[in-house]
């Protein structure tokens, strides 16, 4: 099964929040995508398939999936009683918690049912909490103990996704030198334990970036240099290419629909909402092209 081009698409977190967990909706299903944020999805009845790079990965209860920062995911199929958490953290908590913005996981990990049903209360109260900082710091254990028992990639993989993470303007004779290997060898590992080449991954941590130093003020030129582009030519290139508009369309004013997907508030909890429901926040769009 081919995998879709990757659009960038943040995750829609309530604004003010660190992290976030929602109950999946059919109706709220998003096109292959990455972010800059982590994210966990765990299946709590049904079946269905996830598009993770070029793997397909079959989800059934008790499934967990990580998803780390610019690793692109998509959920293909599911049944009809399909029922799926999604959590995430901001990119500077999940950095703090057991490395979460610098690991990648490579396969699912499947939880006993009496785990699951620890796990599904727990993301079920957390739904409905009323307490910000309870919210993060329940999500911050999850993510910790999810993290100690994903599976891995191989070693060298792991160290291009840490030295990438560190410097995204590592070219890929730098990254081989720094692993005392050949880079078409560095090159083929990655994109099989990752599902996108080096390359690739590379853009989208720059692309990442580059939206972060025009959010601080950083004109377009500027911030395309900034984080390693040798042109705003070729910043343009690879930001249109990954989000279906140029940079200027995005920041004035199509970041709120390329979200596809809405957050509001319910109660002291929170839920996706349907678009045009009056929720306040992005209203849903078709992906650009």
């Amino acid at each position: 099964m081919s995998a879709r081009p990757a659009l960038f698409q943040p995750f829609p977190m309530l604004a003010g929040r660190r992290a976030q967990v929602f109950r999946h909706q059919p109706q709220y299903r998003r096109p292959r995508h990455f972010h800059e944020e982590p994210e966990i999805n765990l299946v709590a009845r049904g079946t269905g398939i996830m598009g993770v790079g070029k793997r397909v990965v079959p989800l059934v209860a008790g499934t967990l999936l990580y998803f780390a920062p610019g690793q692109d995911h998509a959920l293909l199929e599911e049944s009809s009683d399909f029922v799926l958490y999604v959590a995430a953290l901001r990119p500077e908590l999940g950095a703090r918690v057991a490395g979460a913005a610098s690991k990648v996981a490579l396969d699912a990990v499947q939880l006993t049912p009496a785990v699951l049903a620890d796990e599904l209360a727990l993301l079920g109260a957390l739904d409905r909490a009323r307490d910000i900082s309870v919210v993060e710091h329940r999500l911050a254990e999850l993510f910790e103990r999810s993290l100690s028992n994903v599976p891995l990639p191989h070693v060298v993989s792991r160290r291009i996704f840490e030295l990438l993470r560190l410097d995204p303007k590592l070219p890929g004779a730098a990254l081989a030198a720094r692993l005392r290997t050949g880079e078409s060898g560095i090159s083929r590992r990655f994109r099989k334990d990752v599902g996108v080449n080096v390359v690739e991954y590379r853009a989208r941590l720059k692309l990442m970036q580059f939206i972060a130093e025009v959010d601080r003020g950083a004109s377009f030129a500027r911030a395309a240099y900034a984080v390693g582009f040798g042109s705003y030519a070729q910043c343009h290139r690879v930001f249109t290419r990954a989000l279906g508009c140029a940079p200027q369309g995005y920041f004035g004013g199509q970041r709120a629909v390329l979200t596809e997907m809405t957050v509001s508030m319910r109660g002291s909890g929170s839920r996706p909402s349907r678009p045009g429901d009056g929720a306040s926040g992005p209203r849903a769009a078709e992906p650009a092209g």
